[in-house]
């Protein structure tokens, strides 16, 4: 086989069925299925054993039975075991495919010989907007690299990221057969990003293709996922901390500087910054870094972050009151993730009759003008 596909299950029916419907959809000739069934149920055993008689010619369905959920890491070592793909994938269950995803892995792939890794662009289907684009590092915590961006924001050609989530995830045999198994210590979370550390400091890079998008209903992660993050996150990092390289910030800058060159007409105003961001230690290392890059004349940065209330939406009425409207200063935000200022239509088309072209700044590697907001809908929102 010149694929393999590998599928823990620990689903909804309805969710499933649309996934399964969508692979058999899409799905290459010389393609492995293997499917985990860990601890689902007899009505999603028998879903999956139909699909042996309604898969394309040269696609075979083989599935691994497990009467009670054992995790992740123990469904898809058990399948690993058995792969004979020279392209090995793992899904999610809850994802939607989209066509020719598999080919543009394998050339992604093929196309240079230290990428041994690759993921997808995972779009929220209630929304379209970004869920998932690989995970980016600050100091030190790790986000997923523009969050809730609209798709036509984020980079049109394939670019390097540390960590890609198993969602939607391949890989070379090579990689598994110098990597072998995951470490079964992790329960339910960061067994994906642990085994491509071990498979970075083996020299294998991880990739995303922008050209390869699939839905993530995040509908299920398997039992005890919340019970274990703490113990899991422990564990990468006392593993991993060492390694771990804080890249958020040239996908921050090279937006900025784009961002900034696509309006010359405005480059001669000075810029105040407005400080939003509620990590502190990121927040004084954006600031830190932008002084020493030198892309834009910021005259002063105020301090706003202790005027609200964590998580939720950001009022700027509220927080900032009508001081600023009327600056003739560019105003530059600095925000966890810009979806936390999307409820200030006012503020902003009151703020907008006077500078249109202020600019918002995220840690999660978005810059968008804050017209942007003013004219519409956004499709994302949701903030982790």
């Amino acid at each position: 086989m010149l694929y393999t596909i590998i599928v823990p299950v620990n689903q909804d029916y309805n969710i499933l069925n649309l996934f399964t419907d969508s692979l058999l959809r899409t799905v290459s000739p010389s393609t492995q299925i293997i499917f985990i069934n860990d601890g689902s149920g007899s009505a999603v055993f028998q879903h999956l054993e139909k699909l042996k008689q309604e898969v394309r010619e040269g696609v075979t369905i083989e599935i691994l039975q497990h009467d009670f959920p054992l995790g992740c890491a123990v469904s898809i070592n058990s399948a690993l075991r058995r792969a004979e793909g020279d392209y090995i994938f793992f899904l999610d269950s809850d994802t939607i495919l989209q066509p020719d995803w598999q080919s543009l892995m394998r050339e992604t792939l093929d196309s240079d010989i230290t990428i041994g890794m690759i993921g997808g662009v995972l779009l929220y289907p209630q929304t379209g907007g970004v869920q998932h684009c690989g995970i980016a590092f600050a100091d030190t915590i790790g986000r997923h690299l523009f969050l809730n961006a609209s798709p036509e924001d984020i980079p049109k050609e394939t670019f390097s990221v540390q960590l890609v989530v198993f969602a939607m995830f391949g890989m070379k045999r090579e990689v598994y057969e110098t990597i072998g198994t995951l470490d079964e210590k992790f329960f339910n979370g960061y067994e994906d990003f642990d085994y491509q550390m071990r498979a970075r400091a083996a020299g294998y890079d991880t990739v995303i293709n922008p050209n390869i998008r699939a839905y993530h209903w995040e509908r299920s992660s398997g039992i005890h996922r919340n019970f274990n993050r703490k113990n899991n996150l422990a564990r990468f990092w006392k593993k991993w901390g060492s390694e771990i390289e804080a890249d958020v910030w040239p996908f921050v800058f090279s937006h900025l500087k784009e961002q900034l060159g696509n309006q010359p007409e405005h480059q001669h105003l000075p810029i105040v910054g407005i400080d939003l961001a509620e990590v502190r230690s990121d927040a004084d290392t954006f600031w830190t870094k932008l002084e020493e890059a030198e892309i834009a004349p910021i005259t002063e940065v105020r301090d706003y972050s202790n005027r609200f209330n964590s998580n939720g939406a950001i009022w700027l009425p509220q927080v900032l009151g009508k001081e600023l409207i009327h600056s003739e200063n560019r105003l530059l935000f600095l925000v966890d993730n810009f979806a936390r200022l999307l409820e200030n239509r006012y503020w902003i088309e009151m703020r907008h009759a006077h500078r249109a072209k202020d600019l918002i700044i995220d840690l999660y590697g978005n810059v968008i003008t804050m017209d942007r907001i003013y004219d519409g809908c956004w499709p994302g929102t949701k903030v982790r």
